[in-house]
């Protein structure tokens, strides 16, 4: 009998993978389709920040330095509280911005300011968060909201402060959406078309065994969520890099039914469009779009952001979606008590080695053609031996993100 229900799981597994390969190979062919200057959507990229002084300048020098025209996309950072330096560089940026906007047009007059509200530049904006002091939990999303509340674009662009994006990324990540009818216009269609774009992450590549199995694992991340987007099922996306049309955003009331949870403001927003509209999701396959970051080089930091990212799986709205969570937490438990096992019960040594070889083919199916698209085929040599903890990390992740707390940004959240 249990031999059975683990090849059973094992099999639900397979399946599921294979199906996130097949999906993978539509988005290797879902190119975008090439956008003319004179129909790019007006873009306004949002960056939520707390505590990033380390690197929130060159996080937004990086932005304003994006090729997209200069005239047709704004940066609004949200300054989530920060207890450092970090509304003071971006107050600096803006200072800056001013001063050559001001040599290019000497008679430009001066700025006004705004309640809770920093002076802007042309494209530069510093939002305060005096009301998340009230807040328990989800203050990244009510800070994503007041700077939507904020925004000109027809499109909401978000990464996060100690993300890393190429000049590339607002013109590739904006073209996804197709084309619109002119510069200020909103984006318009006959009929629903995209209304948001996941674009890759990828940790940046450290020398140490454990960090590049960590960049190996957020990669398969990464590849499930693409594969699953392809596959009819938008299931995972990574705040770092999402996109998504303000006129929906809007239509379906934010993050209204999900501003409970702390985290979400990325995969949950995205399930909720897919579930409850016709607009399309999709996912950016081209390396221009991949914002990099880095991994977590302590295991305290490892432990807390998994726990808060596992910690959404409970509340998808979806509830095919929560039983595909349970049938793959139940498949490497079982994986992990059978193999323990072994040296007490040989008897399932075949069992056991049909189980492992139905997690890891199709795994490799997936990854592999992922990771030479990014350019991280030397991760993949850590493929088999990251597999001798991988189930057992899924299964404490899944257990502490369903009954445990977690610190995220110094605060101290609760289940």
């Amino acid at each position: 009998m249990l031999s059975f229900v683990l090849l059973g799981l094992a099999s639900v597994y397979a399946l599921l993978i294979a199906a996130f390969s097949l999906g993978y190979r539509r988005v290797l062919d879902d190119a975008s389709e090439p956008v003319s200057e004179a129909a790019l959507p007006f873009v306004s990229v949002i960056v939520p920040a707390r505590d990033e002084a380390a690197c929130i300048g060159a996080c937004v020098d990086a932005i304003l330095a994006n090729d997209y025209p200069a005239d047709h996309f704004e940066l609004i950072v949200v300054d989530d509280l920060s207890d450092d330096a970090t509304p003071e560089i971006v107050r600096g940026r803006i200072d800056a911005e001013r001063i050559d906007a001001l040599r290019e047009v000497p008679a430009l007059a001066g700025f006004e300011d705004a309640p809770e509200e920093e002076p802007a530049s042309g494209r530069l904006m510093l939002l305060q968060m005096p009301e998340n002091l009230e807040r328990q939990r989800a203050h990244k999303k009510r800070a994503i909201e007041k700077g939507i509340a904020h925004a000109r674009g027809a499109v909401i662009l978000t990464t996060d402060a100690d993300c890393a994006v190429p000049s590339t990324w607002i013109r590739t990540m904006a073209t996804a959406f197709g084309a619109v009818e002119t510069h200020d216009a909103p984006l318009l269609a006959s009929e629903p078309g995209v209304a948001l774009v996941s674009g890759p992450v990828l940790y940046a590549v450290h020398r140490p065994a454990l960090l590049q199995m960590q960049a190996l694992e957020f990669l398969g991340l990464v590849a499930v969520g693409a594969g699953a987007i392809g596959a009819g099922r938008p299931t995972l996306c990574n705040g770092a890099n999402v996109a998504y049309r303000r006129d929906v955003f809007d239509a379906l009331g934010g993050f209204h039914g999900i501003d409970h949870l702390t985290s979400g403001d990325d995969e949950l927003l995205m399930q909720k469009i897919a579930d409850q509209t016709d607009w399309q999701v999709r996912f950016c396959n081209d390396p221009a779009a991949a914002v990099a970051t880095e991994p977590m080089f302590s295991l305290g930091a490892f432990v807390a952001q998994r726990a808060r990212w596992a910690s959404k799986g409970a509340h998808y709205p979806n509830p095919a979606l929560v039983a595909m969570c349970v049938a793959i937490f139940s498949f490497f438990v079982l994986l992990i008590g059978t193999t323990l096992a072994l040296p007490f019960v040989p008897a399932l040594g075949a069992t056991v080695a049909g189980a492992w070889a139905l997690k890891l083919l199709p795994e490799w199916t997936l990854l592999a053609p992922f990771a030479r698209r990014f350019g991280r085929e030397r991760l993949l040599r850590w493929f088999l031996p990251a597999q001798a903890v991988h189930p057992v990390y899924i299964v404490a992740m899944a257990t502490l993100g369903a009954w445990g707390g977690y610190t995220w940004k110094g605060r101290k959240v609760s289940r």
